[in-house]
């Protein structure tokens, strides 16, 4: 039978391989949303915009290259039209659109979350750490207060 430190610990571990977890995939989804850590090379076959809370600030934009659907950040999705060839290499930084080369860049959610993902993980990581420091959680008693 486990006793309940170790629980506790499985639980504490758990936990902080979830939020790495989801720190890592809020920066990756952010990141792809730019286009620059993926292989793109199609025709553009649809586009969608879904307004969001603040319609032009917020907008969701669904791009479908070849038929594959993928949201783009704003920047990105404005400049396109059905029927353009989109065309670039997976981590280029720069676009093929119609044969005429554009810059990409990291949108301003990407680059605050990939600032604050290891931030997310050291916190969570130094809060696990400290609770197995300090004891908390353990059984027994606590000393007494000082008057």
């Amino acid at each position: 039978m486990r006793s309940p430190e170790t629980a506790r610990r499985g639980a504490v571990a758990l936990l902080l391989v979830a939020v790495v977890l989801f720190a890592a995939l809020a920066a990756w989804s952010l990141a792809v949303r730019s286009t620059i850590p993926i292989p793109l090379d199609g025709t553009v076959t649809s586009i969608e915009t879904r307004q969001e809370k603040h319609p032009g600030v917020d907008d969701v934009w669904l791009v479908a290259i070849d038929g594959d659907q993928r949201q783009l950040d704003s920047e990105i999705a404005e400049g396109l039209s059905v029927g353009d060839h989109v065309a670039k290499e997976r981590w280029d930084t720069r676009l093929e659109l119609n044969g005429e080369a554009r810059s990409l860049h990291l949108s301003d959610d990407s680059r605050a979350m990939l600032f604050l993902a290891p931030i997310l993980a050291l916190t969570a990581a130094a809060l696990a750490l400290r609770q197995r420091w300090s004891g908390a959680g353990t059984t027994g008693s606590h000393p007494p207060a000082k008057s």
